[in-house]
């Protein structure tokens, strides 16, 4: 019975420590898998979700989703840094409201949160101070001291200011007159540009007997054809209408950003001049009025044949104005308002601009011919074009007319490139230096020139007008200013 009862303790004894050192066992794992989690090696913590040491309001430089990776620049500073994200990382819109990391665009206005060691996001939302102008077409960047208007806003640029163009950091001088832009800013302030619609080139081949006359392209760009002429277009599909006196033709033809398309125009046709009869009104009534340098009585209807027409005004005390007008019907109305002159204006500016009213310079642009000249220096042996003229082979120089104009560089065997210049009457020369060409391949398929890369510097503004038809009744919107 005691050997019995010796046996019973000693069997609930060793079963006790085994039930002990089990427990002790499974709770040393448990920590050591809580610690795991927790640990990863020395001195490095998982961070939870949402944690974060540092927050920034920034522009998105460039977006890699399959890279898990966000390149971001700090609107304040202009510093760049990429950050990583994942499934935690937070995403929101201005409202607070949920998105995906997919819609995040490049160019957009965030406020972020990150930490800084890991260069890890935690949370990207739209910034809710932040606005964004979506596909504009009426706007300038040539103001002075950094300003922009667009459309009757009046903006600055920010020095650290974000061009980019189909995914590539760019410059304002890149940006082409017509190119379809949308900015973001906060309060007056632009931090970023991108560019949504850009331009390709045009240029005519056989058009030995349009040289002085116009070329149209859609509604987009009118300007008249000169030798050897090279203009930016807006990237589409436009129909092209030519003209020079009696000869006329009509092309279709389709503009793919940064290529250069040739329209072979040796197929004219000679028509018979068509008439309008246009009906004018001006105000003030005792303004004087030209038509292609001609003075005319505007008391009765003018008859002008189909086509453009240059159209001159001037009055005592008021700004004169010229304006392009196309006839297209057999009769039209069109009302021009000149604005006064500024009291302001001095007693020189007022008889320079009769001096020149009847140089075919002056005639030509908008703005004044100053005394001095603009060098285009580099690149080296590359046709340069102003506003789609033809200049000479750099190093070329030429004269300086305040504005803004479009300078376009061109070689056989590489890309064309545009740069937007701000000319001002400041008495001095200026001289320009580019990057050089980009080399280009062919498109067999297309038929076109492309670039085999772009350039971070680049371009220009052109210089073409807006116009009204006049092909009704009665003529509604811009005519051109010249």
């Amino acid at each position: 019975m005691y050997k019995r009862l010796s046996a019973f303790v000693t069997g609930v004894m060793v079963l006790a420590l085994v039930i002990t050192g089990c427990t002790s066992q499974a709770s040393n794992i448990g920590l050591a898998r809580e610690n795991d989690q927790n640990t990863i090696g020395t001195d490095f913590v998982v961070a939870e979700a949402g944690s974060y040491d540092s927050a920034d309001t920034a522009v998105v430089l460039s977006t890699d989703f399959d890279s898990g990776n966000i390149t971001f620049m700090n609107i304040a500073t202009g510093k760049q840094y990429t950050l990583s994200y994942d499934g935690t990382t937070y995403v929101k819109d201005r409202y607070e409201g949920p998105m995906s990391m997919s819609q995040i665009k490049e160019g957009d206005i965030v406020d972020i949160t990150f930490l800084r060691g890991k260069k890890r996001l935690a949370s990207v939302q739209l910034s809710p101070q932040s606005w964004v102008y979506d596909n504009i077409e009426n706007y300038d960047l040539g103001g002075m001291n950094r300003t922009a208007t667009i459309g009757s806003g009046t903006y600055s640029l920010s020095d650290q200011v974000v061009v980019l163009s189909d995914g590539r950091r760019v410059e304002v001088m890149d940006i082409v007159n017509k190119d379809v832009l949308t900015f973001s800013g906060i309060d007056h302030e632009i931090y970023s540009i991108k560019v949504q619609k850009g331009h390709g080139y045009l240029r005519l081949s056989n058009d030995q007997a349009l040289v002085g006359g116009w070329i149209e392209v859609g509604n987009t760009v009118i300007q008249q054809i000169t030798d050897n002429m090279l203009l930016a277009v807006p990237e589409g599909s436009y129909q092209v209408s030519l003209s020079n006196g009696n000869a006329k033709c009509l092309k279709e033809v389709t503009i793919e950003r940064d290529k250069e398309v040739v329209l072979d125009v040796g197929d004219l046709e000679i028509i018979a001049d068509k008439t309008g009869k246009i009906l004018f009104s001006v105000n003030p009534s005792e303004a004087t009025v030209k038509i292609d340098g001609e003075a005319v009585d505007i008391s009765q209807e003018v008859e002008l044949t189909y086509g453009i027409h240059r159209i001159s005004l001037e009055a005592e005390g008021y700004q004169s104005l010229t304006k392009h007008i196309q006839v297209g019907s057999a009769y039209a109305s069109i009302s021009f308002t000149l604005e006064e002159e500024d009291e302001k204006e001095t007693e020189d500016e007022s008889e320079s601009s009769k001096d020149n009213e009847n140089s075919s310079e002056s005639s030509e642009v908008e703005n004044a011919v100053t005394g001095n000249r603009v060098y285009i220096d580099a690149p080296q042996d590359v046709e340069v074009y102003l506003d789609g003229n033809y200049i000479g082979i750099s190093p070329v120089n030429f004269k300086k007319v305040t504005g803004s104009h479009t300078i376009t560089l061109r070689k056989t065997g590489y890309q064309a490139k545009s740069y937007t210049v701000y000319l001002y009457d400041d008495g001095q020369d200026i001289t320009y230096s580019f990057t050089d060409l980009e080399p280009e391949y062919y498109d067999t398929v297309s038929g076109n020139r492309s670039s085999s890369s772009q350039s971070t510097r680049s371009s220009s503004r052109s210089s073409t007008e807006n116009m009204t038809t006049v092909s009704g009744n009665t003529v509604s919107g811009n005519e051109i200013e010249n």
